[in-house]
């Protein structure tokens, strides 16, 4: 197995696709699913409303409310179990966000995400024009919101990330001189569902730089060509997929990745050393 070996193939404010090299499918399912419940991330989890004029419920309002993504900062906070309040409630695992509005206006007034003030200004919603309510004329709404970290695990709420997945790095070889009648290639270009291969103005037939990003390993070239193209994974690479809403860094989320993987190594060796197993 080659080293293990992660390249950025492509970053945007909302997504993040990696290369990865030298790891098992086992290994990257478990790294998918630390991603999806055990990386910490803030959200709000109590809620007391004071004056609520709307024509939602107490109940949806705070619904509402522990789905909005909220910017973390590991560094600071920390899970309520791991605080030494007890998870009572402190500055180092608590943070305050309230809204205090009166529509004073002659038309409905749309209260959002923004409209939340938080005593950390680091801890905020990711965008701050998330829908939460609307009031009528004169209505008010007072509300106060308790944010903690916590694990998707225990709610959906806390998950660090939008989506992840993973499928094969595709192999595919092409040699188009073993390709001795046109027909043959028209029907490669008409049958690849992804439009990977095209014709130059001389008939020869060509695989696209960049098939890789599409190639969804359906073999319908292979079966096609009558095995005249080759079609395969490689072995132990990846490409990785991960869609963000913000709530962290993708810097912080890699990190805490492997980090949350070599505890649990850890903690599994620790465990098995404890075993009294007989050879």
């Amino acid at each position: 197995m080659i080293p293990l070996k992660l390249d950025i193939l492509e970053q945007t404010e909302n997504k993040l696709v990696l290369l990865v090299e030298g790891i098992s499918i086992e290994m990257i399912n478990a790294l998918r699913r630390i991603m999806l419940t055990e990386i910490p991330v803030m959200a709000i989890d109590e809620v007391i409303i004071l004056k609520n004029d709307s024509p939602l419920y107490d109940e949806i309002i705070s619904h509402r409310l522990g789905l909005i993504p909220l910017k973390t900062d590991l560094d600071v906070y920390k899970l309520p179990r791991e605080c030494e309040c007890g998870g009572f409630g402190c500055p180092l695992c608590q943070v305050s966000l309230t809204c205090e509005i009166t529509n004073n206006t002659n038309t409905p007034l749309e209260i959002y995400s923004g409209d939340l003030k938080s005593n950390d200004p680091k801890i905020i919603p990711v965008d701050p024009n998330i829908p939460i309510v609307k009031i009528d004329k004169n209505d008010k709404v007072i509300i106060e919101a308790y944010a903690i970290l916590g694990l998707a695990k225990d709610h959906a709420k806390w998950q660090a990330i939008s989506n992840v997945a993973y499928r094969h790095y595709p192999l595919v070889e092409l040699d188009e001189s073993l390709f001795k009648k046109p027909e043959e290639k028209r029907l490669i270009v008409k049958m690849c569902p992804e439009k990977l291969f095209k014709l130059t103005n001389n008939e020869s037939l060509k695989l696209k730089e960049d098939y890789w990003k599409y190639c969804t390993l359906c073999m319908s070239c292979k079966k096609n060509s009558e095995g005249k193209i080759k079609v395969s994974p490689k072995e132990d690479v990846y490409i990785l997929s991960i869609e963000s809403d913000g709530v962290l860094e993708y810097k912080v989320l890699i990190n805490q990745i492997f980090k949350i993987f070599n505890e649990k190594i850890d903690e599994f060796i620790t465990n098995l050393e404890e075993l009294d197993i007989e050879s």
